[in-house]
């Protein structure tokens, strides 16, 4: 290209095309630089907004979050040990009642675990199992 006043149309062209590619590139850098600036505008502000966001939740609610994890562990606790307790006691309520039920009364000594066998319901027999003599307890039934 030549310098100075373009004389042929195609000079004029190439320059008229040259100076909007120009303006152009002029424009679109701006709007980038404005489009840069806008957005770390907008990710300050939105930080500053999450941290402030933050502080007053924890500073609101301090000590909800240092009991709180002693408190939902002493639920599950209690819950744990209630229902090894409910199992517990309907165990001893169902071999209890199944005893009675069969004519036996369990006690508990020192000495150790006797089974009383109530006359009316059951008698003490020797039987025959496997070829073995044994003693066993016949349930009389109603």
């Amino acid at each position: 290209m030549k310098t100075g006043k373009p004389t042929r149309l195609s000079e004029k062209l190439n320059a008229e095309l040259d100076t909007i590619r120009q303006d152009y590139a002029a424009s679109m850098a701006s709007q980038l630089e404005s489009f840069k600036t806008d957005l770390n505008s907008i990710a300050t502000i939105a930080q500053r907004t999450i941290e402030s966001d933050t502080r007053t939740f924890l500073r609101q609610n301090k000590s909800w979050l240092t009991i709180s994890p002693w408190l939902i562990m002493g639920t599950f606790l209690v819950g744990i040990v209630s229902m090894m307790a409910a199992s517990l006691l309907w165990t001893l309520m169902l071999a209890s009642s199944e005893l009675t039920e069969l004519g036996l009364t369990r006690i508990d000594r020192e000495d150790g675990t006797w089974l009383v066998l109530d006359p009316t319901k059951t008698r003490l027999r020797t039987c025959t199992l496997g070829g073995r003599s044994v003693t066993c307890i016949k349930i009389e039934e109603d």
